[in-house]
């Protein structure tokens, strides 16, 4: 006997309902686009970070990897897949993605920065400004922070800012902004006035010490019994440009690290 249609949409609903309860319950899925690459030597695996450099693949194995290109995925959402190709492995550069990931950069938790590391293919919390892979979209929690385990990422690779309240020397800052590709506009104005007050303190320093120290020759040459005076003016002029210049650097410093 067919079933009436009240009985019919009554099943419907709880097979609906029945449906919309298990998903959320289930991990988050993979959501990206995936294209094949040959890997050098044909190495890695699903969660690796993978990198390009002179016009090779391979797994990264660089903190901060300025050619981090994408993650090898094993079941991405949708792929494009060159037939030609006999040994390659599916990356995706964009998009959620299940990355292989390790604490011992500091415990990752959702929101955090990841980027690449020493480690072949796996990726830590981004501690400091630099190239990123992408944001986590959950926790890692290890029983060993020197545990290799796999998070979802959300995989958008690009130069970021971390505001870190913590002072660094001027030496990493430089080595930082000379290894990234890219700055932020916050980063570029805080370079553009270090540079402004370095280049203001060093013209305001020598000007005047140049002027000073020019009367002070004329003087002297008009009056030489005046020497000693003179000369503790010019020295006197000599401290105080050296004094001037020493508080631009110092401020250009502050405004570099703070």
């Amino acid at each position: 006997m067919h079933k009436s249609l009240p009985e019919f949409k009554i099943h419907a609903l709880i097979i609906t309902l029945f449906t919309l309860l298990l998903v959320p319950r289930a991990r988050a899925l993979e959501t990206n686009t995936a294209y094949s690459l040959q890997i050098q030597d044909n190495k890695g695996n699903g969660g690796d970070i993978v990198t390009y450099k002179d016009g090779v693949y391979a797994i990264s194995a660089e903190k901060y990897d300025t050619q981090m290109f994408g993650v090898i995925v094993d079941n991405p959402t949708t792929s494009f897949e060159d037939t030609n190709l006999t040994d390659y492995k599916l990356v995706t550069s964009f998009g959620e993605v299940v990355v292989n990931v390790s604490n011992r950069d500091g415990e990752i938790k959702e929101g955090d920065f990841i980027t690449s590391s020493d480690i072949p293919g796996v990726g830590v919390r981004a501690n400091e400004s630099g190239q990123v892979l992408g944001v986590a979209l959950e926790n890692y929690t290890p029983a060993n922070n020197e545990d290799i385990g796999q998070i979802l990422v959300f995989v958008d690779i690009r130069t970021s800012f971390i505001d870190k309240k913590i002072s660094k020397n001027l030496l990493e800052i430089l080595k930082t902004s000379l290894t990234s590709p890219f700055m932020t506009p916050i980063e570029a104005l805080r370079y553009l006035l270090a540079i402004l007050t370095v280049f203001a303190s060093f013209v305001i320093g020598f000007s005047s010490f140049g002027r000073i120290t020019g009367t002070s020759v004329e003087a002297l040459g008009r009056n030489p019994m005046a020497g000693t005076s003179i000369r503790r003016v010019v020295i006197f002029n000599f401290v105080l440009t050296v004094i001037i210049m020493a508080v631009g650097l110092a401020i250009a410093y502050f405004v570099l690290v703070l």
